[in-house]
């Protein structure tokens, strides 16, 4: 989490901006948080538990009959001290509120409250006392010849700078001595005894800066109690004794507390024209804000030491309390561990630059923070997702990996770019860091970008990691050990490959590097191929990549390579290829599945690629010929009917092509789709007026969306023979007359397409199945009779449905038993009212329920969006992968990274900042799991 102001090196503040910073005057407020990063348990949950030990208690309500300031019931709840404070405040206000005058039973019960609390004191006192003790015990030595304390662990120098700063002023809210403590094991010198002379007086004077405001266990004098004095709602507490604990009504009768008020009060009034407060292990609430609130708005900056998200929570108690002016002076800077038990990963702020820009909690740039220490156990460790990996920070990134191992602690590093030149000795350190190895399966993106790249190392890691999504080779040069040859399919997860502007590096420079695919099936999805040298990706990888959907290459002339006739692969992009006279091609490929292609062939022949009946977009830069035969570039497979998903074709600096007119669509594009475009360089049109002008074709037979046009159409296939396989022919004409009964004036012509378009992929499916060849699994196919499936008895109701009462009692016996919400049966009425209407197929029946329940699915996603001002790209792509009661919510980030606050401010500008990605998550899960589920369910049966 960055801080709250902009700390660059700029600021006037900043260690970097100006001499002498550190002589600034500081106050520094000591909370309960302090203590328990030391180690202590003084935490109001820890009490709890030590009561409960200690009385041998086995239910919540036993402590309630024990102390009534305890609650009845703890379950689900994690309280701290300052909503112990709260709970008792609420507890006296409620008996004042009673009456307005005073009753007997009341001022009783106001009496039993103020026993209550000198009992809880008392009970603490002896557990903070015992707790304390354990504490020194544990983390202190025998120390001889001296009476100051010292430390078994060294403390974080951060803290000492802190202590040893004479114009730090200390508010300690804690009970315990542990900053006295720091105090001499910092100061304390121990060379000869002039030096230890020195030193009691250094501690006394260290001392003195330390103010315990409510009161210690040495002084016997822990104070409990609220915060009435400055309440607005002061005047309502009539009931004599009330306020007997007040805090400021208890610190004016100790006169140890009273004269240390009256120490800080005058301290505060030196230093108020120039002060920065650091806030440590306060929650800034409770019955100590009132004091505080003083101090915030006084301060010149404000530093929140905040662990994991607690930030959030104060950030808030601030803005609402003071106001959004307090923002500007805020600093949030990551807890700091005071007592460091391990190995140093961080052991200054100019290492800790090396590692930052991958850190999600950021450290300030202030010179406090000059020499900053950080073990592996340090919370911000925990939350690193992804890895920049330079010669600067190689050792501090394998160092903290391997403590990180070593201490237990998850790694959820999902994400590595190795960047800049990494030395030899770096590689080899990397190869042999079983814990960084180890860290390769949980990498789903690695990208390398500038710099040299050991293709043994890459080898490692292909075969060791099994999530690995994206693989990005950016400007980097393969470095040769031997190997020339990596196969991709090792890593079967990858779905990604981009290799751009490489080189491989090796003396024989006509012998390339090949990236190929030994197993039959390899999962990539997009491949990137673009400028590189003497490397070739082979034709295996494409060949095996079944899911294959998105392909971009750059072909260029800038190298020379010789293969015999046995050479099938993808040449490099920079490559021309001299082939022997037994040489039949440069590059050849049918991309069965693909869905987007762009090519750059602008020094070099067009390459013989095909693309099959999938394609949506076509890229072509530089295409060599004078005319484009669309035959040439798409083939129908053999039981497909034309590229309904086709939608753009782009001719980019085509050398010779210069018209429209010059563009030959010799095969059926798409029977339903008329918003096809085509674009030379600058100029576009539409496939519907291409037909016009330039085929001069006045309606275009390419369209369905009349019977008339229908018609037409299917004369346009039956005179197609020479492009349209004649199975396809002959099963259009099995099914035509059926589909020309489905069209009337009051049809849908929408609904008519999707039944169209359906009929295509049963008859598709049925012929495969027919000639034992694998069923696509992409194609949603249909049984041509109920008999070929058992289906859902939902879908049962819908085949044979047919308006009768009879069949409408069934459906609501059927919703009523199925518990089927109102939403569900609204949506199957529809279904019914449309059946009834129309005489629908089973194929129809299917496809209108499936549409009508995503419909409302999106409606329900467009709504959340616009209240939320969230992506619904990101919404769908959550909604589409959650089941019912999983956590986290699948997508959860992406959504939250796509808000605009802004915008939702407008509307909610009592939902604050920080608090609505918390409220927007809870929101959508609520979504998900009430309405969500339910219609995913109804999709899925």
């Amino acid at each position: 989490m960055c801080s709250m102001v902009e700390n660059d090196g700029n600021s006037e503040n900043s260690k970097y901006a100006e001499q002498g910073e550190s002589k600034k005057n500081k106050i520094v407020v000591i909370g309960n948080g302090f203590d328990i990063s030391l180690g202590l348990k003084t935490s109001y949950q820890n009490f709890i538990e030590y009561i409960k030990e200690r009385h041998h208690f086995s239910e919540d309500i036993e402590l309630y009959e024990y102390n009534r300031l305890f609650l009845k019931k703890y379950e689900k709840f994690n309280l701290n001290w300052s909503d112990f404070e709260s709970l008792y405040e609420e507890t006296v206000r409620k008996v004042n509120n009673r009456f307005k005058h005073e009753d007997l039973q009341d001022s009783f019960e106001i009496k039993v409250i103020n026993e209550a609390i000198s009992a809880l004191e008392e009970d603490f006192h002896e557990y903070i006392s015992d707790e304390y003790q354990k504490w020194l015990q544990q983390n202190t030595v025998i120390n001889h010849g001296s009476e100051f304390k010292r430390f078994s662990k060294n403390v974080n120098p951060f803290i000492k700078k802190l202590i040893r700063d004479e114009d730090a002023y200390f508010i300690n809210f804690n009970y315990t001595n542990t900053l006295e403590d720091l105090c001499e094991d910092i100061i304390y010198d121990y060379v000869d005894e002039k030096s230890i002379r020195g030193s009691r007086n250094k501690i006394r004077q260290a001392k003195e800066r330390i103010a315990q405001i409510h009161g210690s266990i040495d002084d016997d004098n822990i104070l409990f109690g609220g915060g009435f004095a400055d309440s607005e709602d002061i005047k309502d507490i009539h009931y004599s004794e009330s306020l007997l604990n007040d805090k400021l009504f208890r610190i004016k009768e100790n006169d140890k507390l009273n004269t240390t008020r009256k120490n800080i009060f005058t301290e505060l009034e030196e230093k108020k024209d120039d002060f920065d407060l650091y806030i440590i292990g306060h929650s800034l609430q409770g019955s100590d804000f009132p004091f505080l609130s003083k101090r915030l708005v006084e301060a010149k900056r404000i530093f929140i030491f905040y662990y994991e998200t607690d930030y959030t929570t104060k950030m808030e108690v601030l803005i609402r309390e003071i106001g959004s002016s307090i923002v500007e002076k805020v600093i949030l800077v990551p807890f700091i561990e005071i007592l460091l038990e391990d190995e140093l990963v961080i052991d200054s702020y100019a290492t800790y630059e090396t590692i930052e820009p991958f850190v999600n909690n950021k450290f300030p740039k202030e010179s406090t923070l000059e020499e900053l220490a950080l073990t592996a156990n340090h919370f911000i460790f925990k939350h690193i997702t992804e890895l920049t990996i330079t010669s600067d920070n190689v050792e501090i990134v394998l160092k903290l990996i391997e403590k990180l191992q070593e201490n237990r602690i998850p790694i959820q590093i999902k994400k590595v770019c190795f960047s800049g030149t990494l030395e030899e000795m770096y590689i080899e350190r990397m190869k042999n860091s079983q814990a960084f190895i180890g860290m390769f399966s949980y990498i789903e993106k690695v990208t390398f970008e500038n710099t040299g790249i050991d293709i043994e190392f890459l080898g490692i890691f292909l075969r060791n990691t099994n999530k690995l999504v994206l693989l990005n080779l950016n400007n980097c040069t393969l470095l040769n050990n031997g190997v020339t040859e990596l196969d991709i399919s090792v890593c079967e997860s990858l779905v990604r490959l981009e290799i751009v502007d490489c080189t491989f590096n090796i003396e024989d420079s006509r012998k390339p590097f090949i990236f190929s695919s030994e197993k039959l099936n390899n999962n990539i999805g997009k491949l990137v191929i673009e400028k590189n040298t003497n490397i070739i990706v082979d034709n295996t990888v494409l060949e095996n990549a079944k899911n294959l959907l998105d392909v971009s290459i750059i072909f260029s002339d800038t190298d020379t390579h010789i293969f015999s006739d046995t050479d099938t692969h993808i040449f490099s992009d920079t490559d021309t290829h001299i082939f022997s006279d037994t040489d039949t091609h440069k590059f050849k490929a049918h991309l069965k599945n693909i869905e987007i292609l762009r090519m750059d062939c602008s020094t070099t022949e067009f390459p013989k690629i095909t693309v099959g009946n999938d394609i949506k977009e076509i890229t072509i830069t530089g295409y060599p010929a004078e005319t484009l035969k669309f035959s040439s570039l798409m083939k129908n497979d053999e039981y497909s009917l034309g590229f309904p998903k086709f939608k753009l074709l782009q001719l980019n600096s085509p050398d010779n092509i210069t018209s429209f007119s010059d563009l030959d669509i010799d095969i059926l594009l798409d029977v339903f789709s008329e918003n096809i475009k085509l674009i030379i360089d600058e100029q576009s049109i539409l496939i519907e007026e291409y037909y016009k002008k330039h085929r001069n074709v006045e309606v275009n037979p390419f369209l369905s969306t009349t019977k008339e046009v229908i018609e037409k159409t299917f004369s346009s296939i039956i005179n197609s023979k020479e492009v349209v396989s004649q199975e396809v022919i002959s099963d259009f004409e099995g099914w035509y007359c059926e589909l020309s009964e489905l069209i009337d004036k009051d049809s849908d012509p929408n609904l008519f397409l999707s039944i169209v378009k359906d009929k295509i992929n049963v008859e598709k499916n049925n012929q495969k199945v027919t000639s034992n060849e694998s069923v696509d699994t992409e194609v949603v196919s249909m049984p041509k009779s109920k008999k070929d499936i058992s289906y859902s008895e939902v879908d049962r109701l819908l085949f044979s449905y047919d308006s009768t009462e009879k069949n409408y009692k069934e459906m609501i016996t059927y919703f009523e038993r199925e518990q089927k919400n109102t939403t569900v049966i609204s949506i199957y009425m529809k279904v019914l009212a449309l059946i009834n209407k129309q005489n629908l197929t089973e194929t129809a029946i299917f496809k209108v329920k499936e549409e009508k329940f995503k419909q409302e699915r999106d409606n329900i996603i467009n709504d959340f969006s616009k209240e939320w001002f969230v992506s619904t790209d990101e919404l769908n792509l959550s909604a589409s992968q959650y089941k019912k009661g999983i956590d986290p919510i699948p997508g959860i980030g992406a959504v939250i990274d796509s808000r605009n606050y802004e915008e939702f401010k407008n509307n909610h500008p009592e939902v604050g900042k920080f608090k609505y990605p918390q409220e927007m998550k809870k929101a959508w899960k609520k979504v998900l799991e009430e309405q969500i589920v339910m219609l995913n369910e109804e999709i899925a049966s």
